[in-house]
């Protein structure tokens, strides 16, 4: 199944299922809870990574463990603080503040151990030049979570900026060149009016489209391309869910774009 494109959602109070089936594993949702507000996740046969956007939750896990999630004031300045649960798990949260999650999940053959992610376990990096330039963040990620398919992480892109950018894919299982997973990204923009654009195309020239981009949207593909550009005059955040076999991030750039990264001397940037 070849599946691309836009879905523009109002998130209200509570749990709100983003995608609805486009992809045959990966799953997204939010949930925005109110301070005093609890809500319970019984995670059934998937994995699931939650990331918290904004506010400060308390987490209490099957093991018995609680661990408190933030404060975290906004995307655009701090980092992350997260949870990875594998399946049969329950999960009970209560909000200390307005707080914003972004849930990710898919299927999972094997239980395995849950792991609580803070600021101190983000790998971060720069990514691009000029003004491609952007900061990438793994949150949940194969270097401290255990898991089947499900790799979670964040990207802020300055105002005006180009992001996902060479153009890259990861449509094919090629070792050491591609890796095949589904992906979804949410944005958020740090200015109420923000706004971005995406362009969706493949090798054949069967898909070429575009989207304009706002609060709460999100971009879902498994195949193609999807550069992502920010408008001027807010910062751009996406939250990337990925599910694939290989649990790696790892692309084939677009041949008219390679010069971008041949030029600058960053051809490994795009390795796992």
């Amino acid at each position: 199944m070849r599946s691309c494109g836009r879905i523009r959602t109002d998130v209200g109070r509570g749990w709100t299922a983003i995608t609805h089936g486009q992809l045959a594993n990966l799953e997204m949702a939010v949930l925005r809870l109110e301070a005093g507000e609890e809500f319970v996740l019984d995670t059934g046969d998937r994995e699931h990574a939650a990331v918290l956007i904004h506010g400060d939750c308390q987490v209490s896990l099957d093991s018995g463990s609680i661990a408190t999630l933030g404060p975290r004031s906004d995307p655009f300045h701090e980092l992350p603080f997260a949870f990875f649960v594998s399946r049969e798990e329950t999960v009970r949260l209560a909000a200390r503040s307005e707080s914003l999650f972004g849930i990710g999940s898919s299927p999972a053959s094997t239980r395995l151990p849950s792991s609580i992610i803070t600021p101190a376990d983000v790998e971060v990096s720069i990514r691009g030049a000029d003004n491609w330039t952007r900061e990438v963040r793994k949150v949940c990620w194969s270097h401290n979570t255990a898991g089947n398919l499900l790799l979670a992480g964040e990207t802020c892109t300055p105002s005006g900026n180009w992001s996902t950018m060479p153009p890259h894919r990861h449509q094919l299982d090629e070792a050491g060149e591609e890796a095949a997973y589904e992906e979804i990204y949410f944005f958020q923009f740090s200015q109420p009016d923000g706004f971005g654009l995406t362009w969706q195309f493949d090798d054949e020239g069967e898909m070429d489209q575009a989207f304009s981009l706002k609060q709460n949207d999100a971009l879902y593909h498994n195949q193609g391309y999807h550069p992502v550009v920010g408008g001027p005059g807010a910062m751009l955040y996406h939250l990337t869910f990925i599910a694939g076999q290989r649990r790696i991030s790892q692309a084939r750039i677009h041949p008219g774009f390679r010069r971008l990264l041949q030029d600058r001397g960053m051809e490994n940037q795009f390795r796992p």
